[in-house]
């Protein structure tokens, strides 16, 4: 049953996914092949079970077995039913490729003789479009409505409707595109904001160069900018945390404006 299914399967693949009818068709043809075979398959051992081995079935009364046969039975029947149906789907398949092939053909054909410039002069194709009366070659036809000139000064309704017409679509009154205010001369000065950096590598290198600790060298370090006790805090949390491996950190510890640090010297 599963290599029903699975032939199934790879029948609509390839009928679907195959871009070359040439191929299409072989593989399809192969996959019918195989159809044939898996047929014979299961008339062989619906055979078996029925007819051959008629004695031994009948006189072995296994319950067991028995369920065994009408399953397989049933799946046989099963089998039997796709296998008919797959092979009229690829009768249909190949009937369908054998009149695309054939259509894709002839417009091959037709298109080499219009490269060539003698469709009209080796062909009748002109008398063959003359005699088609098939409704998509005549043009889309348009009836337009004319009101006659009488009707429309008689008529208040129709004169009514006329100038609500022309009011929405505001005949001979051209709209004017808003223009913008000018820009400000302020908005087009070119601000520059600048922001000073602290070179921690540079503060590092002072600090390895001298023998106070760590935090006190920071508080007392000159730097390009203001900076704040917090912020200096921050630093020394900072160069800690990068050059750790360059510091000697000891266990003693020290308290300053209510902080408390390690006292670290430079190895």
């Amino acid at each position: 049953m599963r290599n029903v299914v699975d032939l199934k399967r790879n029948i609509d693949n390839t009928f679907k996914s195959e871009p070359n009818y040439k191929n299409k068709k072989a593989k399809l043809i192969n996959l019918d092949n195989k159809r044939k075979d898996i047929t014979k398959l299961a008339e062989q051992t619906e055979q078996l079970i029925t007819n051959d081995n008629i004695t031994f079935f009948k006189t072995a009364t296994d319950e067991e077995l028995n369920r065994i046969i009408v399953h397989l039975k049933m799946q046989l029947h099963k089998c039997t039913h796709n296998l008919i149906e797959i092979e009229r789907q690829v009768i249909d398949f190949l009937n369908q490729i054998q009149q695309q092939s054939g259509v894709i053909e002839k417009l091959r054909q037709i298109k080499y003789l219009k490269d060539q410039f003698i469709l009209e002069t080796s062909t009748d194709i002109k008398q063959i479009l003359a005699s088609n009366n098939a409704v998509f070659f005549e043009p889309n036809p348009s009836y337009p409505l004319k009101l006659s000139l009488e009707y429309l000064q008689t008529d208040e309704e129709i004169f009514t409707t006329i100038q609500k017409i022309a009011g929405r679509k505001k005949l001979g009154n051209k709209l004017k595109q808003p223009v913008a205010e000018k820009i400000s001369d302020e908005y087009l000065e070119t601000q520059i904001l600048e922001e000073v950096q602290i070179n921690l590598e540079e503060v590092k290198n002072g600090f390895v160069a001298g023998s106070n600790n760590l935090f006190d060298f920071i508080l007392s370090y000159n730097f390009s900018k203001t900076v704040s006790f917090d912020e200096r805090v921050t630093i020394y949390c900072q160069m800690v945390s990068l050059y750790d491996s360059v510091f000697e950190i000891t266990d003693q510890v020290e308290e300053k404006n209510e902080v408390e640090f390690a006292m670290i010297y430079p190895k």
